[in-house]
């Protein structure tokens, strides 16, 4: 008796197409029905026991879906099930198999050929389809892992001839010891879509060999890789080796970026060429910066379709060095086959959104300096931060024990519940906000009641100093290591403008409003003999919204070079120049700043607590004197929502799905984004520019000073005594000359023997 399947092939395509995330392979089609279709099938002919298969593919009264390529992939499966065996007749039914047959013969005519077409069309690099579930899909590159000497060498030379004149990169991951940055397990190579190699460290086989041989292969090929930074003690991309003999020229030549123009979109050192190195981290996340943690499995899902397994699911809490050699081997041979598969993409992308040039120029070699402040570090005296921690816990004593008598009780300053009760129901402060959980003492709440009641100074005081000595005096001391150098790391894929940031300590949030935050700089000093160049931009930021406005009052205003709070005060207060208050100017600040962070009425008010009359008054005033900048305002908000993203001068952008929000808050939120992030964007972009011409002259001109920080506006360097004047004017002038504005940039520069005295 025959036992036949009779499938309903529309259902299969509607569960599959309804069932499963637009999967798209790396030619760009929309192919997740078909994996859906086909997994369904296998799994559904693998359970039955039938001896032949009647698909009914007959759509009558059903509507196919448009998008996702909804015709295409029922297409793409009716051509694959013939190129199957599945024989086809003019009701739309596919048959295989016949009675009598071996029900065996069914599953193998249904499987090994279909092996053949899966391989044929690249689905095999999304879902491995011979039993697999969907989400445990992984790569289906073979990775042959070895420690052999020849072998190895077979293996870099193969590649090298393969792919010495070839733009696509090739794809490679070191591997690291877990939370090790110098111990080398081995080195995985992907040069082919269906094999990778993973070279052990053993013997022979040396980290300074393996450096050695992808040094080699470098300088023949480009190369591709996750988080490429975490690779450069390895080797150095040629196109870096290159520029350390050569003195950048400045700016964009002698052209002034016209905002929104043609020239917003060229490189600031000519017209870019594509790398010899391309990290997808960097690339990934300047498409989608909204997405601040992309690790490879999220790369590979995203642009592959491919589902593989992460670190902590690969190997939990094992050291490496403890796991199972072949899973090491597939984890770091997936990463490499990840990149090779996916950096063409990625490029071609960042080519269509214009973002080639910031890449190449910009990120690519800002990644390597980072790399190169990292290996630096700056040195910390553990001593003094023992003093300094020291001199902390003295001063919160006293005023631990002041704040207990001038509130008449015993209390834990800490428990804001407990704060709370005695500010406003003992002690009966005004202001108070009771919620569910007590009373507000956020600080907003408390800098209000400030100026008038002591025990709120004494309170704010006592939680600055606290944080001061957990975080910094106490905190910084974790991170001094061997070399008495603390060796932050930089990362340029967090923040959604492009603004660099740190961690692990994070140096960017070094105190600067109190002295005795900013004591702590004391405890940072160069090596004997040396002394630190520090220099930071002067108001960079209302200098770019200067430029992006051209506002021709506020730019007169800077080609004047005075004081520009002053002259703004003296515009909108309609007061002589010389006779402008400390408070006239005090305020116009406010609002300068406010204005380039989309500040509202209300925030103004809020800032120097004054009525939102009074506030609104000074903003209209603001916009009367310097018109330009409100149509920026206007224009930005405008541009955004037409575009669905902010853009810098120099093409980075950040996406605003804020102002799609239903949300009233949200999509307010949203305007002040898209008037700030271009500006903010734009700072951010100037400085990396900055750092890579202030590094390159140092490299170029073979000095021995070296640049060990940035933070915000600022650039430190580590500077010999004998090359101090010329490191200032490296900085002044590389850094004035990072971009040719409508407004000059101003830079200011101080020596000092740590980093207090410097800044």
């Amino acid at each position: 008796m025959d036992n036949q399947l009779v499938i309903n092939g529309y259902d299969f395509f509607d569960k599959a197409f309804n069932g499963l995330p637009d999967i798209v392979n790396p030619q760009g089609e929309h192919i997740g029905a078909v994996i859906g279709f086909f997994y369904l099938l296998f799994k559904e002919v693998g359970e039955s026991k039938c001896q032949s298969v009647d698909i009914d593919w007959s759509t009558e009264g059903q509507d196919l879906p448009e998008t996702f390529g909804g015709s295409f992939q029922s297409k793409t499966i009716r051509e694959l099930l013939t190129a199957m065996g599945f024989e086809e007749n003019g009701d739309s039914h596919y048959r295989l198999g016949t009675s009598g047959s071996d029900p065996l013969e069914s599953k193998e005519l249904i499987t090994s050929p279909a092996q053949k077409v899966i391989l044929a069309h690249g689905l095999d690099k999304i879902v491995d389809f011979a039993g697999a579930e969907p989400q445990q899909a992984c790569a289906a590159c073979e990775v042959i892992s070895t420690s052999d000497f020849n072998e190895t060498e077979k293996i870099f030379e193969d590649i090298k001839k393969a792919y010495g004149k070839n733009s696509q990169p090739v794809g490679f991951y070191p591997l690291f010891e877990k939370n090790s940055k110098d111990e080398l397990l081995g080195i995985a190579l992907c040069a082919d879509e269906a094999k990778g190699f993973f070279v052990r460290c053993e013997g022979f086989i040396t980290r300074d060999y393996i450096a050695g041989k992808l040094q080699d292969l470098a300088n023949a090929c480009r190369l591709t890789t996750f988080d490429i930074k975490k690779s450069f003690g390895l080797f150095t991309p040629n196109d870096i080796e290159n520029s350390m003999g050569k003195t950048p020229d400045a700016g964009n030549g002698d052209k002034v970026i016209e905002e929104g123009g043609e020239d917003s979109k060229n490189a600031p050192f000519g017209k870019s060429q594509k790398g010899s190195c391309i990290d997808i981290l960097i690339g990934a996340y300047l498409l989608n910066p909204l997405k601040n943690d992309y690790m490879p499995e999220d790369i590979a899902d995203e642009y592959l379709g491919m589902k593989i397994k992460n670190y902590a699911d690969t190997f939990g809490k094992a050291s490496l060095k403890e796991s199972d050699e072949a899973l090491v081997a597939f984890f770091a041979g997936t990463i490499a086959q990840v990149s090779f598969l996916s950096a063409p993409l990625i490029e071609k992308k960042l080519v269509e959104e214009q973002m080639a040039d910031l890449f190449y120029d910009i990120e690519m070699p800002l990644s390597y300096i980072l790399y190169d402040m990292e290996r630096v570090g700056i040195i910390a005296k553990r001593d003094q931060l023992k003093v300094y921690s020291d001199n902390l816990a003295q001063r919160i004593e006293v005023l631990e024990k002041e704040i207990l008598a001038e509130a008449g009780t015993e209390f834990n300053i800490n428990s804001p519940k407990q704060l709370g009760e005695v500010l406003f129901e003992k002690l009966g402060l005004p202001g108070g906000k009771k919620t569910k959980s007590g009373y507000s003492t956020a600080a907003d709440v408390l800098d209000k009641l400030a100026p008038d009641h002591k025990i709120v100074r004494d309170v704010l005081e006592y939680r600055g100093l606290a944080k001061l000595k957990s975080t910094y005096a106490d905190g910084l001391a974790e991170y001094i290591e061997g070399d008495g150098r603390i060796h932050t790391s930089f990362n340029q894929t967090i923040t959604a403008t492009g603004r660099i940031s740190s961690t692990e300590p994070n140096l960017q949030n070094i105190p600067m409003r109190t002295e005795e935050g900013r004591s702590i700089r004391k405890v940072f000093v160069p090596k004997d003999g040396y002394v630190f160049a520090d220099a930071d931009y002067s108001q960079i930021e209302l200098r770019i919204l200067a430029h992006m406005s051209g506002d021709k009052g506020l730019i007169e205003a800077y080609h004047e070079g005075k004081d520009i709070h002053r002259i703004t005060a003296s515009k909108v207060f309609n007061t002589p120049f010389e006779e402008v208050t400390d408070i006239q100017r005090r305020n116009a600040k406010a609002v300068n700043f406010g204005i380039v962070y989309g500040m509202s009425t209300f925030g103004l008010s809020e800032d120097l607590s004054i009525s939102r009359a009074e506030a609104k008054e000074y903003m209209e005033q603001y916009f009367a004197t310097y018109p330009g900048v409100q149509q920026y305002q206007e224009r930005a908000i405008s541009q955004a929502k037409e575009k669905g993203y902010a853009e810098t001068i120099y093409g980075r952008r950040r996406p605003m799905p804020e102002l799609k929000s239903g949300a009233y808050m949200v999509r307010q939120f949203g305007e002040r984004v898209a008037m700030n992030a271009p500006i903010q964007g734009t700072a951010a972009d100037i400085m990396k520019i900055a750092m890579i011409k202030v590094w390159r002259r140092l490299k170029a001109e073979k000095l021995k000073s070296q640049l060990i920080l940035q933070i915000h506006d600022e650039l430190v360097i580590e500077t010999a005594p004998d090359e101090i004047e010329l490191v200032k004017t490296i900085l002044e002038e590389e850094m004035m000359h990072a971009a040719d504005l409508l407004v000059p940039l101003e830079v200011e520069c101080h020596t000092g023997k740590d980093w207090y005295e410097a800044k």
